[in-house]
């Protein structure tokens, strides 16, 4: 019997700021140039990447050593393999999807955080109106 896939959300954000300062030969080149050791650096670093990902540009943002940084990020599934899980460097939000615990997919959904709570915001969001006039 297959194992049901939970839909908690485990995100994976890598800022462009924090492969620089572990590669400080970094470019944004080496995306393009070297796409195989490129995809294989995210993946030991926590990223999914058998999954889909998106570079995000140009964007202020918070990396995960605490620094505000205004850079590119890349955003995707957080892995769930036994080997990342058992690392010591996997979310708690990772962890908890992939013991496919229902009671905790139950708590994750009362705090909006799983996928079909964040596709159902996404999609209420396009209707959403923000007015940008300034009252004075």
């Amino acid at each position: 019997m297959k194992k049901r896939e939970s839909t908690i959300v485990a995100l994976c954000i890598i800022s462009e700021s924090e492969i620089a300062k572990v590669i400080p030969t970094y470019s944004k080149d080496f995306e393009v140039d070297n796409p195989v050791a490129f995809r294989k650096m995210l993946w030991e670093i926590g990223l999914d990447t058998s999954r889909p990902f998106e570079r995000q540009d140009g964007l202020w943002h918070r990396n995960r050593l605490n620094e505000v940084v205004m850079c590119s990020r890349y955003v995707g599934h957080e892995r769930l393999d036994a080997e990342w899980l058992a690392s010591g460097y996997a979310s708690v939000s990772a962890m908890d999807k992939a013991s496919g615990c229902r009671i905790l997919e139950d708590i994750y959904r009362a705090r909006n955080l799983t996928e079909d709570r964040q596709a159902a915001l996404a999609d209420r969001e396009k209707y959403t109106v923000e007015d940008q006039t300034v009252q004075g």
